[in-house]
């Protein structure tokens, strides 16, 4: 062992090996990875921290698809579309009638204790970007919890979704508690997640179900008292698909991506319609977007010819390193 660790790092080692949940270990070898000191000395000691990390991950992941399973582990999802935003809460808050009615995915909506035992995606659009949008069991519920761990870490967005017609501000906390036991920080409107903790730091959005039940509104005024100035706050019901646009909108900003549209040289700007975007991280550059068209075409890239808001004028003329902006029309020249 180094002797040259700060002593946050020994506190941060005694909580792995005082821990006695998986969720809560690899939150400990996260944070002891964080703040090791880096340099040649620590190499040894950041391989085995490694390691430790894959064999927890692994218990969490649960068994991949073998000649024994029979089957893909339902956790394990692929991420599509530009990005993936996952519905966290407690039991019987409407998360499964709210992804049904956003995406028109197929889930299983019932009006009792833990319905869904299994993570279920659907494709929630914004005007035309699709995103991945995940129904979850609810995080409360203890045969699930170390499998959800793992799908939680690969996602983008965090959707609290609280029940309305129950007193919400409590659910709202115990879902943060649950998350933050396992090392989660729950970023707040505007705030910007830390390159060493990105897996453990995700944009959060609350949204406030059954909007059409009875006193939802007064809940809803105690959620906006308690949270609505840190975290976007929507109310919606999924029963009369109301909320779902504007949810749809903060998704896609809390995705901090932008949307850019790419021209053939030949082709006129009066005949151009804008197809699927290419969905980039904000801060892009041409290149970037040219490595995403192609990755041969970055090296004998010339220049580009630009439309839109990051431009001075229209047709502007930008060199590879020019940083692009939401609704950009590029065309690419080698």
């Amino acid at each position: 062992m180094p002797t040259n660790v700060p002593p946050q790092y020994r506190a941060a080692e005694d909580r792995f090996r005082e821990a006695a949940t998986t969720q809560a270990k690899i939150a400990a070898l996260q944070e002891m990875m964080s703040i090791m000191p880096k340099h040649k000395g620590t190499d040894h000691l950041k391989a085995q921290l490694r390691a430790k990390m894959s064999q927890l991950m692994d218990e969490l992941e649960g068994p991949s698809k073998g000649p024994k399973s029979g089957r893909t582990e339902p956790f394990s999802l692929s991420k599509q579309g530009g990005g993936r935003a996952t519905l966290i809460g407690l039991s019987n808050v409407g998360k499964s009638l709210l992804l049904s009615k956003a995406t028109g995915a197929s889930t299983k909506v019932g009006a009792y204790a833990q319905s869904t035992q299994e993570p279920v995606p659907g494709m929630l659009p914004y005007e035309d970007v699709l995103i991945q949008l995940v129904d979850t069991p609810p995080i409360s519920n203890a045969r699930t919890q170390g499998r959800l761990y793992g799908l939680l870490r690969n996602t983008d967005i965090f959707v609290v979704v609280v029940d309305l017609a129950q007193e919400a501000v409590p659910q709202v906390r115990e879902v943060f508690s649950e998350l933050e036991q396992w090392g989660f920080r729950l970023l707040e409107r505007g705030e910007e997640a830390d390159e060493d903790g990105s897996e453990l730091e995700k944009p959060t959005i609350l949204v406030a179900n059954k909007a059409d039940i009875p006193g939802a509104l007064d809940q809803f005024q105690l959620l906006e008292d308690e949270f609505g100035g840190r975290y976007p706050l929507i109310m919606a019901s999924a029963e009369e698909e109301v909320g779902l646009d504007e949810m749809a909108e903060e998704v896609f900003h809390a995705l901090r991506v932008i949307r850019v549209y790419t021209k053939a040289p030949r082709e006129k700007l009066e005949d151009f319609e804008r197809g699927e975007p290419f969905v980039l991280p904000v801060g892009s550059t041409v290149e970037t977007a040219a490595e995403h068209v192609h990755k041969d075409l970055v090296r004998g890239l010339k220049y580009a010819v630009l439309w839109g808001e990051s431009g001075k004028f229209d047709g502007q003329r930008v060199g590879r390193t020019h940083e692009l902006t939401d609704g950009d029309i590029i065309e690419l020249h080698a």
